[in-house]
């Protein structure tokens, strides 16, 4: 959970813009708080959605009655992670072993929710009951998010409010270098919450540290010297 509440990054927009801050965000605080507030909101979806705010996870759905996969309701985006075989398999003529999953349904929701589309056979109907493995990028409040990951999306977001109502090129510049080391502090996070290395994320890297050095009598002999 962020220390950062919404209503701080919003006066820390206007304040970098020469504005004077608000004490609420109910409304009556006047028409750029309401634009301040939308930008914000704007760059909150679009850090999620690159998975950039420690929200993506493995989850396990099944199959309803009718076959059909659908995705959560609280993610921004899936993707299935257990192979499904496709009708084609065993065609002889252009034979695919493994069918293309993606997802549909996007524009019905909250109405209805997306859901998981074959589109090598061009069906939705998977094994009713099965269970699938899929990676999903959640949809997380503000408040749920990390520190660094909060002071990163406002900083962007302070940034294009200033060019937006402002547009002073010397403030651009200055609010530019903040991205940048706020946007490195909110990476460095992100990944130390995933661990994420790079020797474990390479094979050839992960054996070059973890090698053992072994003798193997068939291409080594050694003799004991001695005088006589």
């Amino acid at each position: 959970m962020g220390a950062y509440t919404k209503l701080q990054a919003i006066n820390e927009m206007l304040l970098l813009s020469g504005e004077s801050p608000v004490s609420d965000l109910d409304g009556s605080s006047g028409v750029d708080t309401s634009v301040a507030e939308t930008i914000l909101d704007q760059k909150t979806i679009d850090a999620q959605a690159r998975g950039l705010a420690n929200n993506i996870t493995i989850r396990t759905v099944f199959a309803d009655q009718s076959g059909r996969v659908y995705v959560p309701s609280d993610v921004l985006s899936a993707n299935m992670m257990t192979p499904v075989e496709s009708a084609r398999a065993n065609s002889t003529d252009v034979p695919v072993a493994f069918a293309r999953i993606t997802t549909r349904g996007w524009e019905n929701t909250p109405s209805a929710a997306a859901f998981f589309y074959n589109l090598t056979d061009g069906t939705d109907i998977f094994t009713a009951g099965y269970s699938y493995d899929i990676e999903v990028i959640l949809d997380v409040s503000w408040e749920d998010m990390d520190t660094p990951v909060q002071k990163d999306i406002t900083t962007q977001a302070a940034r294009q409010y200033q060019m937006l109502t402002q547009g002073d090129g010397a403030v651009d510049n200055y609010l530019a270098q903040l991205e940048q080391f706020y946007g490195a502090k909110s990476k460095g996070a992100d990944m130390r919450d995933k661990n994420y290395n790079i020797f474990n994320m390479n094979p050839l890297a992960r054996r070059a540290i973890d090698r053992q050095i072994l003798i193997d009598p068939q291409r080594f002999r050694f003799w004991r010297g001695g005088r006589g």
